[in-house]
């Protein structure tokens, strides 16, 4: 019964047209109607995004795939993810030594890890990674950037098992707050930290990892990479992972959660507005017309 009401639901989102649809699933997700005409919180914002004039940019840094070169280009080969193999269809023998992660391009979530080869495991997995390239990342939640994306499938070697997550929230180049997950396959817990490594007083969508996170091994460099991958954004999420040889780039997200989760307080929510508002204000005068988050 719950998955069907969840597939009406959805249904419904669908047919509405953006605007009332990202309103009604805010009110649904958060309990409050947002302001998408004049936004002042951050999911409110994150909403506001997606009615914009498109940004052809966006497509480019969602893709999986050819972020990677961006991401070189300002940064270094060194702290990229090799691609090590990729196409529209998996090929019926596997292309290289296990493990590794078979992710879909345009997608959060569609995955699967490979610890060890397995013919039956894998001939499904080239039945469930067709199915990932036909279907579009939901589109009520109008996400728009992932399903202009070509689609392809990839495969990624496995960096590390239970790895924490670093995601840094950036305002025009500036790092403001670091989530960390933790236990996402298990129990998944979040917290926030500053810049300083000062724990902040508040949580989003999950509970907060129980006692204090130790700073990862190369906070200073993952913050410096953060901030020169988002200059000129006014608001982009750079993750990290921290390994041994230093840290490795993940993703660029424009809208976390698709601005449907919640914070506590929600004054969080209005502080993380407030520093967007800021980022576009710094970046207002070099960028009269043009959108607050081209580059």
């Amino acid at each position: 019964m719950a998955n069907l009401l969840q597939s009406v639901m959805r249904a419904v989102f669908t047919a509405l047209p953006a605007k009332q649809s990202l309103q009604a699933q805010y009110l649904k997700a958060l309990g409050e109607w947002p302001d998408l005409d004049q936004p002042k919180t951050f999911n409110e914002r994150v909403q506001a995004l997606k009615l914009a004039p498109h940004n052809p940019l966006l497509p480019l840094l969602a893709d999986k795939v050819r972020v990677k070169d961006w991401v070189a280009e300002r940064v270094g080969r060194d702290v990229v993810i090799p691609t090590l193999w990729s196409g529209k269809v998996l090929p019926a023998q596997v292309p290289c030594a296990a493990p590794f992660v078979v992710k879909a391009n345009h997608s959060s979530g569609w995955n699967a890890f490979i610890r060890t080869y397995d013919d039956a495991t894998w001939q499904q997995l080239r039945v469930t990674s067709k199915t990932w390239l036909e279907n579009d990342w939901y589109p009520f939640l109008h996400e728009w950037w992932y399903n202009e994306i070509d689609r392809l499938l990839l495969i990624e070697p496995m960096i590390g098992e239970n790895l924490n997550d670093y995601k840094f929230f950036c305002f025009n180049g500036q790092v403001r707050a670091v989530q960390v997950d933790a236990g996402r396959f298990t129990d998944h817990r979040r917290s926030f930290y500053d810049r300083d490594w000062q724990q902040m007083p508040f949580s989003l969508a999950h509970d907060q990892i129980e006692g204090e996170v130790p700073a990862p091994r190369h906070l200073a460099r993952m913050i410096e990479l953060a901030e020169t991958l988002s200059s000129g954004f006014a608001f982009a999420r750079i993750d990290f992972y921290d390994l041994d040889a230093g840290p490795m780039f993940g993703e660029i997200t424009f809208a976390p959660g698709a601005g449907l989760e919640r914070f506590s307080p929600r004054s969080a929510d209005r502080m993380m507005g407030d520093w967007w508002a800021e980022s576009e204000q710094r970046l207002a005068p070099s960028r009269s017309g043009e959108l607050p988050i081209a580059v």
